[in-house]
Parts: structure tokens; sequence; C-alpha cells
């Protein structure tokens, strides 16, 4: 029996609302559809990370795209494996002999949450015997490579006797085109005729997305707003990484280091594009995520706000698609199962099970 659990990377339902999706709704007729929510910060290493483990980031560790480490003094990209503080179901699927496999876009996703897979394979760094079988990759800010990364999928399941298969694509196009935007419906359905090709092949399929995305159109600029407060901050933007071309490392969510949080979270909480000012305490507690591992403040912007340099000022004005904060929580999901998400890391215990050769 093979099970698939796909992530669409920044599907945020407003895509779905004027496509023709017959892959989507097959799924949803088979079993349901609907919505279910994103962990805070609604990042990509977060949400990908929760629902292959299936808990929260208070317990599997990872609290964004870029992390401050204070050993190092320094922002380090959250991309190394030991950062995980819990193994994932394909891990422990693996581990009860079951086989699983993990196809994503992104290299630094593979590497994560590749581990116990027999085949674990990113477009942005393909082997060659999967090229050779469904094609090149194509790059992976083409916006076609969500679709080479679900024919992969459909590829794999033919050829490897797969028990569990998760597959995660990118949010590229989402995140240079509007909803109603003639790229943003090819996507869409190149999406579903994917998911289609692949729930063909499967026993069971989860399909769902790690963050939503909004139309920002404010930055501001945290650091320089404390400095001169006479603060000593460190800012943390969470979705900084390598992949800059489609989101610019601006996005609505960021962990303030600072030698005097209350004061600091003072002269930032009433700010008209902020929207959110927690202690760590209090965060780790909004949030479920680790205390050791977050900011002595979290700050989430206002729905236009992303957090980012400004040239002579505080605040200024930009034109981007991106995510982070709380706005992006809202996401889509459809199973051929009958039992409804409440979050996106439910995703793998829909199945209603632990994963293992014997229950399968």
């Amino acid at each position: 029996m093979t099970n698939v659990v796909i992530c669409c990377d920044g599907l945020d339902p407003a895509y779905l609302d004027d496509v023709e999706t017959p892959g989507w709704d097959a799924i949803a007729a088979a079993g349901r559809a609907g919505i279910c929510s994103a962990a805070v910060p609604t990042l990509t290493n977060v949400n990908n990370v929760g629902i292959v483990t299936g808990v929260s980031p208070r317990d599997h560790g990872i609290t964004g795209n870029t992390y401050y480490d204070p050993e190092r003094g320094d922002r380090v990209y959250m991309t190394d494996p030991s950062f995980l503080r819990h193994d994932s179901v394909l891990q422990r699927a693996a581990d009860g002999g079951d086989r699983v496999g993990a196809l994503v876009v992104k290299e630094k996703l593979r590497r994560m949450i590749g581990r116990g897979c027999v085949v674990a394979a990113s477009a942005e760094d393909p082997p060659t015997w999967l090229e050779g079988a469904i094609g090149p990759a194509p790059d992976i800010y083409s916006g076609h490579a969500s679709e080479w990364v679900l024919n992969a999928a459909a590829f794999v399941l033919t050829d490897r006797d797969l028990d569990w298969l998760y597959v995660s694509t990118t949010d590229v196009v989402p995140h240079k085109h509007a909803p109603d935007e003639s790229r943003a419906v090819e996507w869409v359905r190149a999406l579903d005729e994917g998911i289609a090709t692949v729930t063909d092949r499967a026993d069971d399929v989860v399909v769902t997305a790690d963050h939503g995305m909004s139309r920002k159109t404010t930055v501001v600029d945290l650091e320089s707003i404390l400095v001169a407060a006479g603060h000593d901050p460190v800012v943390v933007r969470l979705i900084r990484d390598r992949h800059t071309y489609h989101h610019r490392n601006l996005g609505g969510a960021a962990y303030v280091h600072v030698d005097d949080p209350d004061a600091a979270g003072a002269v930032i909480r009433d700010h008209p594009d902020i929207a959110v000012v927690c202690s760590r305490a209090e965060a780790a507690t909004r949030f479920d995520l680790p205390p050791d591992r977050i900011g002595d403040l979290v700050v989430l912007g206002a729905e236009p706000t992303v957090f980012g340099p400004v040239e002579d000022g505080h605040v200024g004005p930009v034109d981007v698609r991106s995510h982070g904060a709380h706005h992006e929580t809202t996401v889509p999901y459809a199973t051929t199962l009958d039992g409804a998400l409440d979050r996106n890391h439910d995703a793998f215990d829909a199945f209603g099970t632990s994963p293992s050769r014997d229950d399968a």
C-alpha cells in the first residue's frame, strides 16, 4: 500500500478559487477537502518539517529559515539536519522496515528530511538516473520545477516499490504572480495535473500547503527603529535563506535579540505597521515555539508589511508577494481519507496509524 503526502509550497487557498482542478476535486470526492492551519512562522522550513514529523516547532526545533546562533554570535541558515529535534515519520517508517521516499524542489529540504529514504532527490541537484527517466530538471526559479518534481513522483511510484512518499514543490510562481494572473492559473493547472497523475499511482493521498501568500506594500526596518531608540538589537528576518530571487529576503516575521526586551518591545508595540510583538515566553506559548531558538521578542508584521532594510528612514514602500506572519496560516487540503486536518502537520497522522509495513 502506497501513501503519499504532497506539500504545494505557497498554495494559498485563493489560487484554487477560480481555476478548474479536476485532480484536486477527484481527491475531495473520494475523501474530503477543506482548509487547515500552518504553523507560525509561516515559512517553508518550519512547515515542511512540521508535516514530515507530525509535531509543532516546539518539538521539531525548526523556527525559521534563519536562526541566530548565540555561540557563534551570528545568523546561520537553519538547513542542517542537526537542527532537527524529532525524527520524521519517514525515518520512523524506514526504521520499521518500510520503503520511503522524498522528492522535493529545494536541496535544503532533501538534506533535512531525506534520512532513511531509499529515494531522496531534489530538482535543484537532481540525480542522473532520474533526469534520464523524465528529462532534465528545470531551473528551480523557472516556475516549472513544481511540475518536474510531480512528474518525478509519478515515475518513482511506478519504478520503485514505496510504502510512503513525501513530495514538496516550490512557491516561485505565487511569490511573483497574484491568483488571477495567467501564469498563476497555468501553475495551478499544472500542479493539478501532476497531483492527479500521482494519485492514480497511489492508494491514499493527502495534499496540503506549507503557507499562504500575501501582497506586501510596506517594508519596516526594525533594526533602524530600535537603534534610533538607543538599543543595540540583532534582528533576524526569518524568511532569509539562499533563495532570494522570489522573496528578496523580505518576509513578515522576525526575531529580535536585545538586552532590554521590555523597553525595546515598548518602542515597536504600537507601530501601525506591526501587528504582534511577543516576549520570548509569550511567543513560545502562543505559537508553540521552542524558547531557546527564538528571539527575546517575536515580531509579526501587519498584513501588508515585511521586514527589511530601508534607506534613509524606518518605513518605505515595497511591492512583493511574501509570507511569514500569521496572515498566511490558512492553507487548503484535500485527501482521499475521511478525516479532516486541523493543521498541516497532521497530514501523515491522517492515515490513522504509525507507519509500518505490518499496518500498511
